[in-house]
This record gives structure tokens, C-alpha cells and sequence, in this order.
């Protein structure tokens, strides 16, 4: 496999470079511009490290403010949510709860003992 390298045309291996220096020339550009943009990332990444978080609620206020103030980008936030909560039973009436449905008594002998027990409790 080693000949086939070794004997290979050098157009090829080398592609649009015109020569084995132009290749490691370039090379090293390539390397120095992924060190600065290395060293730059590095730099954000500890300038934001170091800002407080307290800095960035103005941006959250702007943002809610703007998304507040915007009918079509609340209707669809809300939507969303209501949309997430697919299969949790959702309150009516302004709170209230749901009532149970009235027993229905099988028999005579149950019916007297609702009736018993609502008479009771009436009091």
C-alpha cells in the first residue's frame, strides 16, 4: 500500500496546491487562524463566566415585555402550553370543581338507604 503513495502523481495528492511548500504554508495558516479563533472562544467563554446573571434579566424583561405586547405570539404560547396538557383534566367554571355524577340506586333496598343517609345529613 505504500507504493501505491510513493508512486502516486503529486497533482493529485497535492490538489490545487501548486507544490509541497504551498501545502504547508497553507497548512500553517489554517493552524494559526484555528489557535486565534481557539483563543477567542476561550475569552468569551470566561467573560461570560464572570457576568453575573443578574446582568442579563434587563434582556428578559425586554423579551417579556415584547412577547407580551405581541396578541399572535401570546396565543400561540398559550396554545402550546394547553397543547402539552393533553390528558390532564382541566378545571371549568373559573375554578370550581367538577361535580361526581348523582348515585343511581340499583335497587329499592339502596334507594331507602341514599334516602336515609341525604335526610340524615340534611340536618
Amino acid at each position: 500500500m505504500e507504493e501505491e503513495n510513493t508512486n502516486a502523481n503529486p497533482e493529485t495528492i497535492l490538489g490545487k496546491f501548486k507544490s509541497v511548500d504551498a501545502l504547508a504554508h497553507a497548512y500553517g495558516e489554517l493552524e494559526a487562524e484555528f489557535t486565534r479563533r481557539s483563543q477567542r472562544l476561550k475569552a468569551l467563554e470566561e467573560q461570560l463566566a464572570a457576568q453575573p446573571a443578574e446582568a442579563c434579566a434587563p434582556c428578559g424583561d425586554e423579551l417579556y415585555r415584547a412577547v407580551t405586547a405581541d396578541e399572535a405570539v401570546r396565543a400561540r404560547i398559550v396554545g402550546d402550553y394547553l397543547e402539552s396538557l393533553k390528558g390532564a383534566p382541566l378545571m371549568t367554571g373559573g375554578g370550581a370543581g367538577v361535580a361526581a355524577p348523582p348515585p343511581k340506586p340499583a335497587s329499592i333496598g339502596e334507594a331507602g338507604k341514599l334516602a336515609l343517609a341525604y335526610l340524615r345529613n340534611r340536618k
